[in-house]
């Protein structure tokens, strides 16, 4: 799913790559958790590529969704707060 989104692009793909952005953070960070992570480290490690891989890529293509998902686990949804969050500075 993650190639699948970061091979989307222009206005032909934005469908695509909306629907599998959705799909991917409904799977990986479903409703809300029982406990909010305290560190990057409690996250499970499909969550964690998963900020990865957004800490590399521009805020602006992220659907709506994304940032809902990330403040109901309590993640920064600033690019370079979460940039900070996953370590990779």
């Amino acid at each position: 799913m993650l190639a699948g989104l970061a091979d989307c692009t222009g206005v032909e793909r934005w469908t695509d790559r909306y629907y599998t952005a959705h799909r991917l953070f409904t799977l990986v960070f479903p409703g809300e958790p029982a406990e909010p992570p305290q560190s990057f480290g409690n996250l499970s490690d499909v969550q964690q590529r998963v900020l990865r891989f957004l800490a590399g890529q521009d805020e602006v293509g992220w659907p709506y969704h994304v940032a809902d998902a990330l403040n109901r686990w309590q993640v920064p949804t600033g690019r370079s707060d979460l940039r900070v969050y996953v370590g990779s500075v």
